[in-house]
């Protein structure tokens, strides 16, 4: 096997024996000069197989121990779900639950109203998400809300490899006509090449399936709400176009709870570097 590039001290980009691109990671595995040979095999603790692009600038991004975590949540996955899973989920769950982590810090619970319909349709997912807080609390002795344990089933339901539709396919065309919106709102050409984008995306698939089966997010955090309006005007002008767009297309009214996110995600987004005029 030979390392062709170093990501950080502990994770590293390589080319195994058939060829084949590959992430590993192991204690000090990214240190040193590339190319090189790595002989001691055993010095891998992990390996992700065909890891999209984009989401390899994110590692540097999430602490070590969360992409830890999602690595035994999704070890437990794929012991008891029969749909392969793509290796891309260890590092979009990872940065999901960082996310989650943070809003926790700063006391924002964001309802997500179809808990008892995933618990009821998708047992098998629900129950690892319902494992990953169990994890996290005794990890980090950090405590998430149940809703979590739902957004972490929804990962996995959505990283189970099956083939893309036609309704898949219009969601693209959706997200990038939201795309060119917020490009617009803000005078920027976003990196649609990044981690950054790749999560801004996945969270809009999210939201059009929540908006196509009509389980929106209803919740009580109002004050949140219209605090985030008035500190993040331009955030907010941007979010009415995008919900003006969404309601006009699809029909999709979206809820305030809905729109908050919404705001986080976008503000998110161009508040990153790539993202400057």
């Amino acid at each position: 096997m030979q390392i062709i590039k170093n990501i950080n001290n502990n994770f590293a980009i390589a080319i195994d024996g058939a060829g084949n691109r590959l992430i590993i990671s192991g204690k000090g595995i990214g240190f040193g000069s590339v190319p090189r040979d790595l002989e001691d095999i055993t010095r891998i603790n992990r390996s992700y197989y065909d890891v999209d692009e984009a989401y390899i600038s994110m590692i540097n991004e999430i602490p070590e121990e969360i992409i830890d975590i999602s690595n035994k949540i999704i070890d437990k996955a794929r012991m008891v779900i029969d749909n392969p899973i793509s290796s891309n989920i260890v590092f979009t769950l990872a940065d999901h639950i960082n996310f989650s982590i943070q809003r926790y810090k700063k006391k924002m619970n964001i309802k997500l109203p179809i808990v008892y319909d995933i618990q009821h349709l998708f047992e098998n997912e629900m129950r690892i998400g319902e494992y990953g807080l169990k994890l996290i609390h005794k990890e980090l002795n950090i405590y998430l809300p149940k809703e979590e344990a739902a957004y972490i089933a929804l990962h996995i339901i959505n990283a189970e490899e099956q083939d893309r539709n036609k309704k898949v396919n219009q969601d693209d065309e959706i997200i990038d006509k939201i795309t060119a919106i917020i490009e617009k709102e803000y005078d920027i050409k976003i990196n649609k090449d990044n981690f950054n984008y790749s999560r801004f995306v996945s969270h809009m698939h999210y939201l059009l399936k929540r908006g196509k089966t009509k389980h929106l997010i209803y919740s009580d955090n109002n004050t949140i709400y219209d605090k985030l309006k008035n500190d993040y005007q331009k955030t907010y002008d941007c979010v009415k176009k995008v919900s003006e767009y969404l309601k006009g297309i699809l029909k999709i009214e979206l809820t305030d709870e809905e729109k908050l996110y919404l705001m986080l995600h976008i503000n998110r987004l161009c508040t990153r570097e790539d993202c400057n005029q």
